[in-house]
């Protein structure tokens, strides 16, 4: 409990065995006997992707099952969600704390399954001894070209349940399934769904036209809209939206006399688990996953954004083709109202009185570079998150803003076309004195974690790799080529023990390519 699982993501086309292009991601549910009891997501791109779950530091002891399963899959006919599910075994040496049924004490410890065995034409070379704190070299390749996770731990010897290699999972694929199309397939990235709530149906029929927004404050590219439906059914079509954040919804310039915000609504499907076979224990266990648990804590101290190498990721092209004009504030006189601001040194922007309201606009550029001021409305922003009255734009104090980035070109943003954006950044970055509207919402939003590899090569804290105690190396989407090698070098830990390479993947052609090797380090 409280570790990490690191996640490598194979989604495959069931009719030729081609990576699948249709699903942009992955919905991770684990299970215990109880129910579901945490979840996740995996970016997807071309079939491939990499995340990693973190437990909960209080899940209770015992066995639980990891499923996976795409929008797509929900559309399939007779869909097996267990087919490649993993069972896992987790321990909390902190708690007493059992999942019901889910402990059986026995007197002889469990016998561990046998390894399955190497698969594919693949070339995997490793010492068969080596030093703590050693840097030691695996060769890699071989055969047609193939995408492959790589992953090296330490084998403390407790007995893993069985589960399914990826062979099992190719031949669980059901070429010729038909589909019926109940949800829309996640090309692009995750849609994010929700609900206007609050609002009678003769209200949400006055909004007929009207937009929802939401954004992400720190980053300007996290902002989508959707068009209200006559139900008050929104959905925001994502290129995916990574890590925890918090998600500002709301509804476009909705008046007082109009009590409704925006609620979103799940996307996992809390798939039946079926049963769960319980975790064996036994007292000559004892030591070892009090260390492990000693160990794991220890680990944490160890996290560092600097210690991983990130994998490309999905981006969200909003943005691409602009180049911004940025006013860093303290590079000027620092002025008491936000309107001197901008009529003082901002050259880019202007304020227009409409219906006994001050509009900003921005002075756009077309394609052939000539400027003008648009009759349509310019978006304004604090901290990536939208300002539909810029009476509030005015009322801000520019004291809390560090900079202001004028981006100079017309946008389209779902329905909506907005001729030219400004993005005022604060210092803190969190949207410090804002005045929300009565319909804006806060939502705690859990997207896929970024993706990312730890493989100890330039990556060093405090002067040496740091001492992971289970996983010291790690990379989920390594791709190499046909016929050709590589050699990759692992950095060992401080403490003695056995290791175990394993190698998972697909060839080019859709066979599945699977290895293990093994060394002892003293």
């Amino acid at each position: 409990s409280g570790d990490r699982v690191w996640c490598s993501a194979f989604c495959i086309d069931a009719a030729d065995g081609s990576f699948s292009e249709v699903s942009s991601i992955a919905y991770l549910e684990l299970h215990s006997n109880s129910g579901m009891v945490h979840t996740g997501k995996v970016a997807l791109m071309h079939g491939r992707g990499a995340s990693v779950l973190k437990l909960p530091a209080d899940l209770p002891t015992g066995n639980y099952k990891l499923i996976a399963y795409t929008s797509q899959n929900l559309n399939e006919d007779g869909y097996d969600f267990l087919a490649s599910a993993k069972t896992i075994s987790i321990f909390n040496p902190t708690s007493s704390a059992r999942v019901e049924n889910g402990v059986e004490i026995v007197a002889a410890e469990p016998e561990k399954a046998a390894a399955a065995p190497d698969m594919g034409k693949i070339t995997l070379s490793a010492p068969t001894v080596a030093s703590r704190e050693q840097t030691v070299t695996l060769t890699l390749g071989g055969g047609p070209a193939a995408t492959r996770s790589v992953s090296v731990w330490h084998d403390d010897g407790l007995a893993a349940p069985a589960n399914p290699g990826i062979a099992d999972f190719k031949a669980s694929a059901r070429p010729g399934t038909s589909f019926t199309y109940k949800r829309i397939p996640e090309y692009e990235g995750e849609i994010i769904r929700g609900r206007v709530a609050g609002l009678s149906p003769d209200q949400l029929n006055r909004l007929s036209g009207y937009c929802a927004f939401i954004s992400a404050p720190g980053d300007i590219t996290d902002i989508y809209s959707s068009p209200l439906q006559p139900d008050g059914s929104v959905s925001f079509f994502t290129n995916n939206i990574y890590g925890d954040k918090d998600l500002v919804c709301e509804v476009e310039n909705l008046g007082p006399d109009m009590p409704g915000h925006i609620e979103l609504e799940s996307p996992f499907v809390d798939v039946p688990a079926g049963a769960i076979a319980p975790l064996k224990i036994s007292p000559s266990m004892a030591d070892r996953i009090a260390s492990r648990g000693t160990a794991s804590r220890i680990e944490l101290l160890f996290d560092a954004d600097t210690l991983y190498e990130y994998l490309p990721r999905r981006e969200n092209l909003l943005l691409a083709a602009t180049t911004p004009k940025s006013y860093v504030l303290d590079d000027y006189t620092r002025f008491p109202t936000m309107e001197e601001v901008i009529v003082e040194y901002v050259t880019e922007m202007r304020a227009r009185k409409f219906n006994d309201k001050r509009d900003i606009q921005i002075l756009v550029q077309d394609l052939h570079e000539s400027s003008r001021y648009p009759q349509g409305s310019s978006l304004m922003m604090i901290d990536g998150v939208p300002v539909f009255d810029h009476e509030k734009i005015f009322r801000y104090d520019p004291l809390l803003v560090r900079t202001l980035t004028i981006y100079p070109h017309t946008h389209f943003m779902g329905m909506r076309m907005y001729e030219g954006m400004a993005n005022f950044t604060t210092y803190k970055g969190n949207l410090p004195g804002v005045d929300f509207d009565a319909n804006v919402r806060i939502a705690d939003f859990h997207g896929p974690a970024l993706p990312m590899a730890f493989t100890g090569e330039g990556l060093v804290h405090d002067g040496r790799y740091p001492d992971y105690r289970q996983t010291v190396y790690w990379h989920p989407v390594l791709d190499i080529e046909a016929g050709q090698t590589v050699q990759v070098k692992v950095v060992l830990p401080s403490y003695p023990g056995h290791f175990v390479v394993t190698v998972e993947g697909f060839a080019e052609d859709g066979t599945p390519v699977s290895q293990t090797a093994s060394f002892d380090v003293r």
